[in-house]
């Protein structure tokens, strides 16, 4: 886990205006509709708001969902931009016409709301809405003091408006999910934070200090190494947008509504938004501790540089690991409270959706290495009518989705009864003091395609590596750690190795040193190992005993792999299931002259290129 500095949880914002405009709502209506249900969905395929005006579109693509049932288990709708609550009311009703064909279909209705703070920037004056328009203090202030086209999470306006916003699309669509769009954020292209006068003022209360724009922005974006205050600041800005979020849960209360509620995240590696999204979690959670879900992911919008795959699910790796930790803690008001996140769902993104973006096949291929990541189900792009494709090809999209659905359900499952294991950088603990709010390191992309098993920093990680950035973030407490050449007694991790030497497209001879060097430090523990000369990305899933539960191969190669020897320690059975979105078939596990008690190998003959399988261990065909 990043152990950069813990964020207090922030509660209700403090001025939530009630409205009686959508209260009239019959609370038995949530009921009848079953929202709110438990468990939460293995597959979402949501839809743009263009569709909601074509319902003999929607109806053909209930024809292609009839054609291959459970392959998807919710719908995400979208009412349109930036309306007035009465507005996206009267949207709501038009996406709600769809219920009874999805309720026929055992498909859940669920909204994803597509704008939150706002996507765009625009430096020549906060542009107005179609339908609605804003005060100027409810507008974003950049560093220098300009307007922007993005809304301020600590706005009185803003606040009151997105909650009765959400109270009007919980009130007519009543639907089982809730997602707040990925632009609840305070940077990724943007300013990094708010600097209007109103959280300037906050921010100064809060830090006891007295700066002005143009002296925290100095500090903040200056070149010096580190400075505390950017860790002040991310912190700062983690609260700001848990204070938004909260109207939603506010808005959910007020009408006794169990719909479940989530966010979609973007970069894990980007600190400007906090640390962590623990106070915006606990925002969405509430006081009764609600589980809340989550959705990482972010960019990969076409299959033209397939190692995007990589890059992009090792953010969701963090993301992940880092939210397990959420989700095994306890309100400290309610220590036996269920767990605070009970969904990490990937998010596939081709949007708009255009069928030339990915092929079906690559969807498939990148969902189940972000399974192998960290997420335990999946949410995909699809249709969007204001860009049509051929009906046929969303009937082919379903056919490989029902197809590689019980390969989803065998890898999601592994998922949560485990941590993704390997080889992990060491991040410091000044991380979010360092210029750039950027978590980000290309060493651990370049080992990852190499070959070598890579996770994030966590209980699970077999070995940690430094770098030149690792070093920058490091305070004297994270070195007196280190004796020795590797971690001191008591600390978590016992071993540390050198990857100085290795290159982005290292020497055979010099990632085979590198594995040797694990093996050493690892005493042989080091879950897996492939010697075989081909870029792939391992991602070993290990118990809580550290036994090894399944390993996910991604062929990285235009070609295939011809036979691959996988040398695999502590698996928790000898009996394995090889299985992909499109294969499942059981494969020997055996021991070798010489190995160690606790050491298998398992043969694969081909992956083919750019494919992906798992090695379940102590599972069999169903």
């Amino acid at each position: 886990m990043n152990p950069a500095n813990p964020v207090n949880p922030v509660g209700k914002t403090s001025r939530v205006v009630s409205s009686a405009l959508f209260m009239s709502v019959s609370l038995a209506a949530f009921a009848l509709n079953g929202a709110g249900a438990p468990d939460w969905p293995l597959v979402v395929i949501r839809h743009t708001s263009a569709l909601n005006d074509a319902p003999e579109v929607f109806e053909k693509l209930m024809e292609c969902h009839r054609r291959h049932p459970g392959a998807c288990d919710e719908f995400w709708f979208s009412c349109g931009l930036r309306m007035t609550p009465e507005g996206a009311a009267d949207a709501a009703k038009k996406v709600a016409a769809f219920r009874p064909l999805c309720e026929e279909a055992g498909i859940r209705l669920s909204y994803q709301q597509g704008l939150t703070l706002g996507h765009g920037v625009s430096h020549h004056g906060a542009p107005k809405s179609r339908e609605q328009s804003f005060p100027d203090d409810a507008w974003r202030i950049d560093a220098d003091g300009h307007r922007l086209g993005l809304l301020c999470p600590r706005s009185p306006f803003v606040l009151d408006y997105e909650h009765e916003f959400a109270k009007a699309i919980l009130s007519v669509l009543r639907p089982d999910s809730y997602w707040l769009d990925d632009d609840l954020r305070l940077g990724a292209w943007k300013p990094q934070g708010c600097f209007c006068d109103r959280c300037l003022a906050a921010f100064n209360a809060k830090t006891g200090g007295n700066w002005t724009r143009a002296e925290l922005a100095k500090r903040l974006f200056s070149g010096m190494p580190r400075d505390p205050l950017r860790a002040e600041w991310a912190a700062f800005n983690a609260e700001s947008l848990a204070i938004y979020a909260a109207t939603v849960r506010a808005a959910a209360d007020e009408l006794g509504s169990p719909c479940r509620l989530g966010y979609q995240a973007i970069w894990a590696d980007s600190t400007y938004n906090g640390c962590d999204f623990r106070p915006l979690l606990e925002a969405l959670s509430g006081p009764e501790r609600r589980p809340v879900g989550i959705r990482p992911g972010a960019s990969f919008y076409i299959e033209a540089e397939p190692r995007g795959m990589v890059e992009k699910c090792l953010s969701v790796a963090r993301e992940a690991e880092r939210t397990r930790e959420c989700g095994a803690s306890r309100s400290p008001s309610r220590q036996d409270g269920p767990p605070l996140v009970a969904s990490v769902c990937y998010e596939q993104e081709t949007y708009p959706r255009h069928v030339l973006h990915k092929s079906p096949g690559a969807i498939m291929t990148e969902c189940a290495l972000a399974l192998a990541s960290g997420c335990d189900s999946l949410s995909l792009y699809w249709y969007d009518h204001a860009a049509p494709e051929p009906i046929e090809e969303y009937d082919r999209f379903l056919r490989t989705l029902a197809e590689a659905r019980p390969y989803f359900g065998r890898l999601a499952a592994s998922t949560r009864r485990t941590r993704l294991a390997g080889l992990a950088r060491f991040v410091g603990s000044a991380a979010c003091e360092t210029p750039g709010f950027d978590l980000r390191d290309c060493k651990d992309f370049d080992l990852a395609c190499a070959g070598v098993p890579v996770t994030v920093a966590g209980p699970a990680a077999s070995a940690y590596y430094l770098t030149d950035k690792s070093r920058r973030e490091m305070t004297d407490a994270d070195k007196a750690r280190f004796s020795g050449g590797g971690f001191a007694a008591g600390t978590p991790v016992p071993a540390l190795v050198d990857v100085s030497d290795i290159e982005k497209y290292p020497l055979a001879s010099r990632r085979a040193k590198l594995l040797d060097d694990l093996d050493a430090a690892t005493g042989g523990t080091f879950p897996v190992r492939i010697d075989e000369c081909r870029p792939l990305r391992i991602l070993p899933r290990v118990r809580e005993d550290g036994r090894l539960d399944s390993v996910t191969i991604l062929n990285l190669s235009i070609g295939g792999t011809d036979e691959l020897r996988v040398r695999v320690r502590r698996p928790v059975s000898r009996r394995a299931l090889l299985q992909g979105p499109k294969m499942a078939v059981p494969v020997a596990v055996s021991c070798e002259p010489g190995a160690a008690p606790d050491e298998a190998v398992v043969r694969i003959s081909d992956i083919p290129g750019w494919q992906v399988a798992t090695l379940f261990f102590g599972e069999k065909d169903d």
